[in-house]
């Protein structure tokens, strides 16, 4: 009897001390798991403890471009060949939404860095030799509140310039601006204000130097670039009408000399441009047809003559700062053709022509003509990764019979995600 009632005031006991450990022990709180958030289209998820949506995104592209032109660094008369150039990019892109009373709160950024062996041309031929070039760079960045953007992206006169990597001529610039939105129904009414010297306008403390090194005053433009665009979307075509006010060009004065050195004196300018964009999916799944034109006065990054992949990058001009500021008018169009051969593979060509004519003192009765062709093919082996075939063919014309033909090729692989 009395070894029962051990044996039951021993596990009485037991239980007890087992109860008491057991009510020590902490609690695990609930797992906060990241959550998908569908508001605002694939890729997002809820920042954890927050309203706000993130993605993030970007790519990693390796590269080789090769070619020739009868445009050289330092001369005309002297072609220049590249054979060997090797780059090597990649892009972080982060979204953050979230929805107020105001509209959607969007914050963007797409951070990019390249790597390459590229020769120094800008003074000397002794600078031209093979080093390292690591950049890094913002190639857009920008906050929107309901139809207000503001920050660094595509400017609003841009519409696009084919289906090819290597585009057309038009304009493709990317401005620091703010801009204001209203879509109804497929259409979009749009103004934006401009900082002029992201196409290279000559500002207030920027001067102008002849060949002799002479110095001039410059273009004393304080006066931003004024946008206003209509633009229509459908399943079917899209189209976009744009026009701008500018101030870019420079009226040139004097002799050049010491004694009588250049003037330069702000030019208004104005531009107007459009495009229209058809999809083929009933002649063919995937198929496209873009075509683009832009007309300018005192205009020539509005209409691809100066900046970015420009006539001027083919040595057209002396300079592309030249090319920006010279006083005339200038038109281009082009037209592109995009089949999808199937899920993995498409090609496009693109053709566009380009036109300068100079009525001031840089440019005293000149003319410049352009022409280039491209024909790109891409594949896509498996999701998220393309490889880039793209040639293209250039020639310019000018008024002195000064002629040359350029043609590049570029091959590229990219992981996207």
């Amino acid at each position: 009897m009395r070894l029962k009632t051990f044996i039951l005031c021993s596990a009485a006991s037991l239980a007890t001390i087992g109860g008491a450990q057991a009510a020590d022990l902490t609690v695990a709180e609930p797992v906060d798991y990241v959550k998908v958030c569908d508001a605002f289209g694939e890729g997002f998820f809820y920042s954890p403890g927050t309203d706000t949506c993130i993605k993030v995104g970007g790519y990693v592209k390796f590269g080789t471009a090769f070619g020739d032109t009868d445009f050289g660094y330092y001369n005309e008369s002297y072609p220049t060949s590249r054979w060997s150039n090797f780059y090597t990019e990649a892009s972080i892109q982060l979204t953050a939404s979230s929805v107020t009373e105001f509209g959607n709160l969007t914050g963007f950024i797409d951070m990019r860095a390249q790597s390459g062996n590229e020769g120094n041309f800008s003074e000397s031929l002794t600078q031209a030799v093979n080093s390292a070039t690591n950049s890094a760079y913002i190639d857009s960045a920008y906050l929107q509140l309901g139809p207000v953007q503001a920050g660094y992206f595509t400017s609003l006169f841009d519409f696009g310039r084919g289906y090819t990597d290597t585009e057309g001529f038009g304009s493709d610039e990317t401005t620091d601006h703010i801009q204001f939105t209203y879509a109804s129904n497929g259409f979009a009414f749009a103004a934006s204000i401009e900082d002029q010297r992201d196409r290279g306008a000559a500002g207030s403390t920027d001067g102008l130097t002849d060949v002799d090194g002479v110095y001039t005053i410059g273009g004393q433009d304080n006066i931003p670039d004024l946008i206003a665009a209509i633009s229509y979307s459908s399943g079917i075509v899209s189209g976009k009408l744009a026009a701008a006010y500018v101030n870019q060009a420079v009226d040139v004065t004097g002799s050049g000399t010491a004694s009588d050195p250049y003037v330069g004196t702000g030019k208004d300018g104005w531009a107007v441009g459009g495009g229209l964009e058809f999809s083929l999916d009933s002649f063919s799944k995937g198929d496209g047809f873009f075509m683009s034109a832009a007309y300018g006065k005192n205009a020539n990054s509005f209409t691809g003559i100066a900046g970015g992949t420009s006539v001027a990058d083919l040595g057209g001009f002396e300079d592309d700062e030249l090319a920006t500021i010279a006083t005339g008018t200038s038109w281009s169009a082009l037209a592109s053709y995009k089949h999808q051969w199937n899920e993995a593979v498409y090609s496009a060509v693109t053709g566009g022509y380009a036109q300068f004519d100079g009525d001031g003192a840089l440019f005293t009765d000149y003319s410049l003509k352009a022409w280039r062709g491209v024909f790109s093919t891409s594949w896509t082996p498996v999701t998220n990764l393309e490889l880039m075939l793209d040639g293209s063919y250039s020639r310019v014309e000018q008024t002195d019979d000064t002629t040359g033909d350029a043609w590049a090729v570029n091959l590229w692989m990219q992981r996207s995600w």
